[in-house]
């Protein structure tokens, strides 16, 4: 741990992003965890911005509290409806179910990796990624992604990034 970082546990981390928020201000912090992964990884850097009700939007990354364990998590919108929610995690089998307007901070609006911007995930190819996370078939696809040779996996990030 540098000079610089201030451990929190969850559950005060979500008190202070959802104090920080509420004055209308992005909260920047480092990312614990792998259930994002390959699109949020443990130890990226995370902007969670403050919005409303209408910024929410399938295959949007979000983050809330839950409601028993009162654990800041950061997963992605695959479902709603008038009373909330439903996300789960890109890289694990389970929704978290329906969450409600309530208990969700913000919307994640940034991620950098090793000092680099990463928008793989926050752009409109987050309707493909929440789709195959609904159904179960990411982590299916991130195994096939393993089979292409490294030239065509750089183009095709290449076209994805830019």
């Amino acid at each position: 741990m540098s000079q610089n970082e201030i451990n929190f546990s969850s559950e005060s981390l979500g008190y202070l992003i959802q104090d920080t928020l509420s004055k209308g201000a992005s909260f920047r912090f480092q990312a614990k965890g792998s259930s994002m992964s390959p699109f949020i990884k443990d130890g990226d850097i995370v902007v969670i911005s403050p919005s409303s009700n209408s910024a929410m939007s399938f295959g949007k990354p979000v983050a809330f509290v839950r409601t028993i364990s009162e654990k800041l998590v950061i997963h992605r919108i695959i479902g709603h409806n008038r009373n909330g929610f439903v996300v789960k995690g890109d890289s694990v089998l389970g929704i978290d179910g329906l969450i409600p307007m309530a208990n969700i901070l913000g919307v994640v609006t940034a991620i950098e990796r090793n000092g680099k911007p990463i928008r793989l995930g926050l752009g409109s190819e987050r309707i493909l990624i929440a789709l195959l996370s609904r159904f179960n078939l990411l982590p299916t696809c991130s195994r096939l992604w393993m089979f292409i040779p490294p030239a065509p996996r750089g183009f095709i990030k290449h076209i994805i990034l830019s």
